[in-house]
């Protein structure tokens, strides 16, 4: 008899459950998706995302139009610019392609974010930002898409976006942030500090955590600041690693700062680049910053369930920690290994939890 696993709507918290799975979507070649169980996240079955090679610069877990978990991954492609799973990962389907309503060439979305809104809606919002500088908005379960208008308008890309799990999401373009307060339907701009490039943004425990270029500066730096006021930030954090490079194609997310949150710790990586940073925060405190041993491929993604935190890699490999960060061991030597297409890049990976954790 064949099994198949029915994701339910999931635990909002991580002190609720760990993931039932993890998914993984890759660099343009083999335009397939590969998800593991959580008993067991070092076999991966993998299928055809899509027909074709199309890439994933990101993905994302959250809710469709009945409250079901799904999960919503980027696509290489000028026309379905969007992937959306069935409500069960396991049933090796093609995922259902979302054209949006742009008309730009290149509009790859790399910036994925699904968050609860301040109604408690049965499919919450889902969020994506892409590489020409638009933001999109669903509020039905990702089946449909419209346009944000962001203040000053431009194609500057997107590269991070999260949501406190009632409604107020942050974002942003260059040296300004963008901040909604309504669901997302609409973003205020903020420069509440001088940075050069907002490269990732998550939230935990009430704190909002950004990591950012300066003009000059090799390293990634951080602020917090609590939930309850955007305005006051924490004092700036060196992260000790490189911060991330530039795209080195078009299938490449680029200068991205990838973070991973839960229950008041971050962990944060930068694209390709092979360098941890772990710090605590709550408000605008931060302690305990450290970078953790890692000796393994370029990073090209990191997320959590607040129990693992996995780390994806250039040529498909899997890192791990099970100790909130501390360390780092390799779990995967190349996902795609003995396919045709092995040594293939992961560029996004996703739990089945809702965030924030």
């Amino acid at each position: 008899m064949a099994y198949k696993f029915r994701m339910p709507g999931g635990p909002t918290t991580a002190s609720d459950a760990a993931a039932t799975h993890w998914v993984v979507a890759f660099d343009a070649g083999p335009g397939d998706v590969a998800y593991a169980a959580n008993g067991d996240r070092t076999s991966w079955t993998i299928y055809n995302r899509v027909s074709g090679n199309g890439n994933s610069l990101d993905g994302a877990y959250g809710k469709d139009g009945s409250g079901n978990g799904i999960y919503v991954f980027g696509n290489g492609s000028s026309s379905g610019e969007l992937t959306v799973s069935s409500d069960d990962i396991t049933d090796g389907s093609l995922w259902t392609k979302v054209d949006l309503p742009s008309g730009l060439n290149l509009n790859k979305m790399q910036a994925i974010a699904w968050g609860n809104d301040s109604t408690n809606s049965t499919s919450g919002v889902w969020l994506a930002g892409s590489t020409a500088g638009r933001l999109y908005r669903s509020t039905n379960g990702a089946s449909t898409w419209s346009q944000i208008t962001v203040p000053s308008q431009d194609n500057t890309a997107f590269f991070s976006i999260a949501g406190n799990g009632s409604g107020k999401f942050v974002t942003g373009q260059s040296d300004r942030m963008l901040i909604s307060t309504d669901d997302g339907a609409s973003f205020s701009a903020s420069q509440p500090f001088t940075f050069e490039s907002l490269a990732g943004v998550a939230y935990t425990n009430s704190t909002w955590v950004v990591a950012y270029t300066k003009s000059g500066q090799s390293n990634l730096f951080a602020r917090t600041a609590a939930d309850s006021d955007l305005t006051t930030w924490s004092s700036e954090v060196d992260l000790g690693i490189a911060k991330p490079a530039a795209a080195d194609s078009a299938h490449d997310p680029g200068p991205r700062a990838n973070i991973a949150a839960a229950n008041g710790r971050a962990v944060i990586t930068s694209n390709r680049v092979a360098a941890i940073a772990r710090i605590d925060v709550s408000g605008t405190s931060t302690s305990n910053l450290a970078n953790p041993t890692y000796s393994g491929a370029l990073i090209r993604d990191i997320t959590t369930d607040g129990n693992t935190w996995m780390i994806v890699t250039n040529g498909g490999d899997v890192y791990e920690s099970t100790n909130n960060g501390s360390t780092f061991s390799q779990t995967v030597d190349d996902v795609l290994a003995g396919t045709a297409h092995s040594g293939t890049d992961i560029h996004g990976v996703a739990a089945s939890l809702h965030l924030p954790l």
